[in-house]
């Protein structure tokens, strides 16, 4: 036994002699034996690997083997081996190079684009300095026990009560949405521009940075307007950046006397933030010297409030005291008519995860977007299968090499490392690829997704441990795909594969096959899962919803007209007018308009009921022809007529209401409810008429009770009914129309069945992504299927040249030996279905109105499936049919 007492790693050199055979070690420095050994060959018979003994020292003294493995020449000449061999492996097989290129650039391609959404949604709002500390207050509404509300909307007074009372807070901020700024800038008028009053801590608790003005002072004060850079620069055709010149302008928003002076300008609100809006008017302005009301008012809920929290608050703890706050504030109904209790929502979750009604937040789903993260996961996984099945397909061929390579001294590590390179490499080109394609499709993938996503874009809003964890993912990936071909290819026996006597190895097979069925069962879930998104979709769209919206320009409502007792007859002579325009069938106005959220009456009850009967209705203001433009029936009672109308909004008596509401009044008969008075907002209505059932915004919520009245408003919209062949030609003389009789307001419309389907806008892009991707997971399936198809029929080869020689034909050799895939690709189809079912149940449950998922839906996938393998693998059977069998057979 050789022994050095100087040495530090004294027993671990003895394991060493125990466990290597001895032989001689080339290529080691001197010093670095010298260190360990005096004698150097005393140290060649001690090892038996070279290699072993490297990584052992490196192991234990890192710092000598890095300093002496950049001092020898070998280990560089060994790298430009593996390089020079792998780079003439990729050129000779070029198809097959070209097939895993391909493949694993798609499944990265999709990756990458997946990433970029994903990343982007959950990025939202991190821009703010103090993110971590912002929460908005929500609030839940309970009569007789029921949940009426559960939304977004609250009271004045909750901000500043709860900062009174709870020292946890540090600062709050409550807004208003003012809807679109209709507003005349020197002798010219703007539309469109969204404002939200918003008080003086807004600006000091979100980050929007100021181009000028003072983050704490622009909103102080009634009438005082900050604006966003786009819309400054609109509104005074502003070319520059010297922003004084624009502080202190005037703007007329509709008839208001008292102009709104410019008092900030701030950079354009971020695409990724749940908060948007074109300017900000100061919340004071709702102040009037006789109404406080937008200060003090414990029942007017149209405000929204965000809190600050102080450091290390706990939001949780600070939630549990609410229950408090509202025993105080509100003592049970007694001030609002209805039990409060009050929540705080994380700025985090508000874009994604909020399911509020009338929220004003920019809002998506958080199921979506994980679902697309596990979609981006499969395919990916997907792809570096089908990498391994391409690989291992080459076995028999590669085997001849690894053959001869060992004879020639090569071992077994020196062989992976190999393999392992060429893994490296290929996936280093098929990384290039893929970026190539995304910068490609970047494009159309954002007009999809509705959004300006860029991969810099997504990476500088990344953390860099986020970073770090998706690179590693990545690399880890690669390596481990390279990892089992090369452990196959390195392991075969030279005397084995070179005396002929190679034969398949049927757990490899096995593996192999399994692989293929995972590929494939991902594959058909995915596309089971995109034909229910689709069809689910497409229900939602093309549902009756009990009122027609069809044809129907919106033409926007003029406020800049004086609301006086000319008011009814100035609109009744511009519908009237309306009518008279050819191609218009029909015309009404109407203060909400289908797929627009209504605002709620609280405390309706019978007037022959007490109190305690309190029931809460949606209410919408009509004019006498809603019911007929809409083509809404009347079950029971009359219609609005011209006379319900009245200019005194006192004098106003008739209702109309719709079947459910009519149900929670507990009156079971429609004709019966004709005649009744019912009670709310402090007097008696007369219930005229009863309509059907309708679903006033999408089939993602349920139908509500709805009251209408008769009303005329300068805010109230005009829905034109038109002949969809002579559209265009129609709005033009509509426009004409509108700037006759409200000549100092601008002209905007829109196209009803648009702007309803927008409701569905997460569905619709969620439902393209996964097509897209579903596709994707096919084609790479396919290419993993071509490789398990390769390798068996390489094996078979001899096979079907004896058939062919003892006469069988073609398409029967075709039909026996796809029999095996076809096996393989209905057991994955099998496997998914059930996968398919439980996911698309789970994600339907959210709608209230949805499909029932039938038997169909998951055929389709299976015979799709089917098809593709039968045509894949024909075609590689055809292939290697159509070989002479003198070829095959002649050295046998």
């Amino acid at each position: 036994m050789i022994k050095h007492p100087t040495s530090n790693n004294h027993r671990s050199l003895r394991f060493l002699e125990w466990f290597c055979p001895p032989h001689l070690v080339e290529g080691i420095e001197g010093d670095l034996v010298e260190e360990y050994y005096a004698d150097a060959e005393a140290f060649g018979e001690a090892v038996a690997s070279r290699r072993l003994w490297l990584g052992v020292l490196r192991f234990f003294k890192p710092g000598i083997i890095f300093r002496n493995r950049f001092r020898h020449p070998f280990h560089t000449i060994m790298l430009r081996n593996y390089l020079t061999t792998t780079f003439r492996n990729v050129v000779k097989h070029k198809v097959f190079s070209a097939i895993n290129v391909i493949g694993l650039g798609i499944g990265i391609t999709a990756c990458l684009l997946i990433l970029q959404f994903v990343m982007y949604e959950l990025s939202y709002d991190k821009f703010n300095e103090k993110f971590d500390r912002i929460y908005r207050v929500t609030n839940d509404r309970f009569q007789q026990g029921k949940l009426i509300q559960h939304g977004t909307i609250t009271y004045p007074t909750i901000g500043p009560a709860m900062t009174a009372d709870y020292p946890e807070i540090e600062s709050y901020s409550r807004l208003m949405p003012a809807g679109d700024l209709n507003v005349k800038v020197g002798d010219r008028f703007f539309r469109g521009e969204s404002c939200i009053f918003a008080d003086d801590h807004l600006l000091t608790i979100f980050t929007f940075p100021m181009l000028a003005g003072s983050p704490a002072d622009a909103l102080k004060g009634r009438y005082r307007l900050v604006l966003t850079e786009t819309t400054a620069r609109k509104y005074f055709q502003f070319t520059g950046d010297d922003w004084s010149q624009i502080m202190g302008k005037h703007i007329y928003w509709g008839l208001d006397a008292e102009p709104y002076t410019v008092t900030g300008i701030c950079k354009d609100v971020p695409e990724n933030s749940h908060l948007q809006f074109d300017a900000l008017a100061s919340y004071e302005t709702l102040y009037t010297p006789e109404n406080h009301g937008a200060d003090d008012n414990w029942t007017w809920s149209d405000m929204r409030h965000y809190l600050l929290l102080k450091p290390g608050v706990d939001y949780k703890a600070l939630e549990a005291k609410f229950g408090g706050f509202s025993d105080r504030h509100f003592q049970g109904d007694k001030v609002s008519g209805s039990v409060e209790k009050f929540f705080l929502q994380p700025l985090s979750r508000a874009h994604l995860y909020s399911d509020y009604e009338y929220d004003i937040a920019k809002v998506a789903s958080g199921k979506a977007v994980w679902s697309m993260l596990i979609v981006a996961g499969f395919i990916l996984l997907i792809a570096w299968i089908n990498y391994i099945n391409l690989t291992t397909s080459r076995a028999l061929e590669r085997a001849r090499e690894v053959g001869v390579r060992k004879v020639m001294g090569a071992i077994r590590v020196e062989l992976m490392r190999q393999f392992i390179l060429e893994s490296v490499v290929i996936s280093l080109f098929a990384f290039f690829t893929a970026v190539l394609l995304s910068a490609l499709i970047q494009k159309p993938f954002n007009d999809i997704i509705g959004a300006t996503l860029s991969p810099m874009k997504v990476l500088s809003a990344m953390s860099g441990s986020t970073i770090l964890i998706l690179a590693g993912v990545m690399i880890s990936g690669i390596l481990l795909a390279g990892f089992y071909p090369a452990v196959v290819l390195s392991s075969y026996q030279p005397v084995v594969v070179l005396t002929g006597k190679f034969t398949r190895s049927g757990r490899g097979g096995l593996i192999r096959k399994a692989l293929v069925v995972f590929q494939f069962t991902a594959s058909a879930a995915l596309i089971a899962s995109t034909l229910v998104v689709s069809r689910q979709l497409k229900f939602m769209n093309e549902a009756a919803l009990g009122i027609d919206i069809a044809n129907t320009v919106v033409v926007q409502s003029p406020e800049r007209t004086t609301a006086d007792s000319t008011l009814i007859p100035r609109f009744q002579a511009y519908e009237q007018e309306l009518t008279t325009v050819p191609g218009v069938l029909n015309a009404t106005t109407s203060n909400n308009i289908p797929g627009a959220r209504l605002g709620r009456a609280f405390n309706v009850h019978l007037a022959s009921m007490p109190e305690s009967s309190n029931v809460t209705f949606s209410f919408i203001g009509v004019d006498y022809n809603f019911l007929n433009t809409y083509g809404m029936k009347i079950v029971a009672g009359r219609n609005f007529e011209a006379t319900d109308h009245n200019a005194d909004w006192e004098q106003i008596r008739s209702v109309i209401i719709n079947r459910r509401a009519a149900r929670l009044l507990n009156l079971k008969d429609d004709e019966e409810a004709v005649g009744q008075h019912v009670n709310f907002w402090e007097r008696d209505w007369t219930i005229i008429g009863v309509v059907p059932d309708f679903h006033q915004q999408g089939l993602k919520r349920e139908m509500e009770p709805i009251v209408m009245f008769p009303v005329y408003s300068t805010y109230a919209s005009t829905s034109v009914k038109v002949k969809k062949e002579t559209m265009k030609e129609t709005i033009a003389k509509i426009e004409t129309v509108f700037k006759k009789h409200f000549p100092e307001n601008s002209f905007d419309y829109f196209l009803l069945d648009e702007y309803y389907n927008t409701q569905y806008r997460d569905e619709d892009r969620f439902a393209k992504v996964v097509n897209i991707f579903a596709v994707l997971a096919v084609v790479i399936s396919c290419l993993g299927l071509i490789g398990l198809s390769s390798y068996t029929i390489a094996q078979r080869t001899k096979e079907i040249g004896i058939r062919k020689v003892l006469g069988a034909s073609t398409p029967g050799i075709v039909a026996l030996l796809s029999v095996d895939f076809m096996r393989i690709t209905l057991l994955a189809s099998l496997l998914a279905l059930p996968l398919a079912w439980f996911a698309m149940n789970l994600w339907l449950e959210s709608y209230p109105y949805r499909i029932a998922p039938g038997w169909a839906l998951f055929v389709v996938p299976v015979v799709s499936i089917l098809i593709i393998t039968a045509i894949t693998v024909s075609f590689q059977i055809m292939r290697t049919a159509a070989v002479n069998p003198a070829k095959t057979l002649k050295y046998e």
